[in-house]
């Protein structure tokens, strides 16, 4: 009797989320990040409150309101999703925590370090539990375009009329913002009305210009490779552009690299031989080169490219003392306004992941540096695996991180920034999660259809009826 055992087909894998990536998710799951992100877009900072001692901003009320369905869509979904980048932001969070409470005692500690690990940790895990497939990050993009045209709209009025609208607005109702020193209150912000290149440095809904043109052209690469055809694609490229009417550096350097990035990704398939790594490669060695042959290292270098010499100047003050703070403290930080300066310079740090080093210590920048490493190496190693619509996805979260990731050696992100950049880590570990199921659910099926062919091939072909060997009635009418 022939054996057959070898041509069944093996035991389906058991894979994490079969229901994540097979079958379309209802748009009610967007509704967490999507209370997240018209929260800040349509309620300006100064709609702000105290709750138990934390400050509660609008987009960070956002964030709670929001967590609340997120944390209800988790459990009942029971799906598992923890990989290596969650532990990470987990980490950066326990240990933010931590740092003040080491600061500032148990109670004070806990409020403050709370506030904080609302806008990292907890916007991360909303945009975890809301975005798990390409298809869920399409719709979102096209759910949020109303409120992003609101943000565009005011950026461009503000900035061609040469005077603050929305902001000022807010300010008659709700009252000026409160100015922190050390995380104490010392006063109220007083908005600036600045000029550059002939217009205004427009504020829009955001805490500052440099937030709101970050936010606003962060979008550029999501919306060019979200695979969105018509209106949707072309509204998500404009609103994004808007955000140039901030007269940001920070914005024109973002937009600089997303073009760049994005002309070669697109001449790359010409080029048989040269990948993204090649391209990571060479840019390393410019970059170490620079560094190697500038006078002071690198940041001088970057610092140069601001649209203001001295904020050049200062952006290098920044770093010089900085990182001395951070050598001094490397463990818990200094906490809020204690690091060691100049007597004129400000507690504003220019440079995201070196504030995280100096106020929190150095485990926090080094556990969110890991996750979004890990995370782009795992999405690009990926993505050429996954079906052409949602690759192209891939490449565009991968974009804006890496554009983030840039940016952020000159910018802090804080409020809405912070919350928007954890957004983006939670895309960033979604799409990995899904490529990866993706690729061994394709491996899988592949596998058994090869299994079924060789099945089929080893069954006996059957005589049919009125061949050779068939008898008699084939040769008789």
């Amino acid at each position: 009797m022939p054996d057959f055992a070898p041509s069944l087909p093996a035991a389906p894998l058991r894979l994490r989320r079969p229901q994540a990536s097979i079958v379309p998710r209802p748009i009610v799951v967007l509704i967490p990040l999507l209370i997240v992100f018209y929260a800040f877009l349509f309620l300006p900072p100064e709609t702000e409150f105290s709750l138990f001692g934390v400050r509660l901003y609008g987009y960070r009320l956002g964030v709670i309101v929001g967590s609340i369905p997120a944390l209800w869509m988790t459990i009942k979904d029971s799906r598992g999703f923890l990989n290596r980048i969650d532990i990470g932001i987990a980490l950066m969070s326990f240990w933010i925590v931590l740092s003040f409470m080491s600061h500032y005692g148990l109670q004070q500690g806990l409020i403050r370090g709370l506030g904080v690990a609302i806008d990292t940790g907890l916007a991360y895990f909303v945009a975890r539990a809301s975005i798990v497939t390409p298809n869920d990050l399409r719709r979102f993009l096209i759910l949020i375009l109303p409120g992003l045209m609101f943000a565009a709209v005011v950026m461009a009025a503000e900035s061609i009329s040469g005077r603050l609208l929305l902001r000022p607005l807010a300010t008659s109702i709700f009252g000026n913002m409160s100015s922190y020193y050390g995380g104490e209150v010392i006063g109220q912000i007083q908005l600036r009305s600045e000029l550059r290149l002939g217009l205004l440095r427009a504020y829009g809904p955001f805490d500052h210009p440099i937030l709101g043109g970050t936010i606003m052209t962060g979008l550029l690469p999501l919306y060019y490779y979200s695979g969105l055809r018509g209106w949707p694609l072309v509204l998500g490229v404009v609103v994004s552009l808007c955000g140039l009417f901030s007269l940001s550096s920070a914005a024109f350097l973002a937009v600089t690299l997303m073009i760049a990035a994005i002309g070669i990704n697109r001449v790359l398939p010409y080029i048989p031989k040269l990948s993204w790594w090649t391209v990571i490669a060479v840019l390393t060695m410019i970059l170490t080169v620079l560094h190697l042959a500038s006078t002071n290292g690198l940041v001088p270098v970057l610092a140069r490219m601001t649209l203001s010499p001295q904020t050049a100047y200062y952006r290098i003050l920044i770093w010089r003392y900085g990182t001395a703070s951070i050598e001094k403290h490397p463990l818990f930080g200094v906490g809020y306004g204690q690091w060691e300066r100049l007597d004129w310079m400000t507690e504003s740090i220019d440079a995201h992941f070196l504030a995280l080093g100096i106020v929190y210590g150095i485990a926090v920048p080094l556990a969110l540096l890991a996750a979004i490493i890990f995370g782009m190496i795992k999405v690009g190693r990926l993505m050429n695996l996954v079906e052409p619509q949602s690759r192209k996805m891939l490449v565009g979260i991968n974009m804006a991180v890496f554009v983030y990731l840039v940016v952020g050696q000159t910018v802090t992100f804080y409020s809405a920034g912070s919350v928007v950049f954890m957004t983006y880590l939670g895309f960033l570990a979604s799409m990995a999660s899904w490529a990866e199921y993706r690729v061994k659910a394709d491996r899988q099926m592949a596998m058994m259809l090869r299994r079924k062919a060789l099945h089929e091939s080893r069954q006996p072909v059957q005589p049919e009826r009125g061949s050779f060997g068939g008898g008699t009635e084939s040769l008789v009418g």
